[in-house]
């Protein structure tokens, strides 16, 4: 019997500690092939962090499981009492937050140098 090939996932993850801070860095597609990427509740343990940082600049693709993941994993950290934001989200994902009514559920902070409004 042959085994299927495994391919490679399209989704970059980054996780940076820096306490108080923890970092966050989704690159590529955050989809059902590639939601298991996504931390969950590996620093619970970690009760010097206090903020989440979600970068989502580089993220170019993300379908409804991602936005389940990304929920999720927020519930997690704000379960710890964590201050969760997503910075640099990138227009279509913005957009897509938007359409499917989440960003009321998610903080969001724009760089300090974008003066081009992003689509709602």
């Amino acid at each position: 019997m042959h085994e299927p090939s495994q391919q490679p996932s399209l989704l970059e993850v980054s996780v940076v500690l820096e306490p108080p801070c923890l970092f966050l860095d989704l690159r590529g597609e955050l989809d059902l092939s590639s939601v298991e990427e996504v931390p969950r509740d590996e620093y619970s343990w970690r009760h010097d962090l206090t903020t989440v940082l979600v970068d989502l600049g580089e993220l170019t693709f993300c379908d409804s499981s991602g936005l389940r993941a990304l929920l999720t994993f927020r519930e997690i950290h704000e379960a710890q009492g964590r201050w969760v934001v997503v910075v640099r989200a990138n227009p279509v994902i913005w957009r897509l937050m938007g359409l499917c009514g989440i960003t009321d559920r998610l903080q969001f902070e724009r760089p300090a140098t974008s003066t081009t409004p992003i689509p709602v």
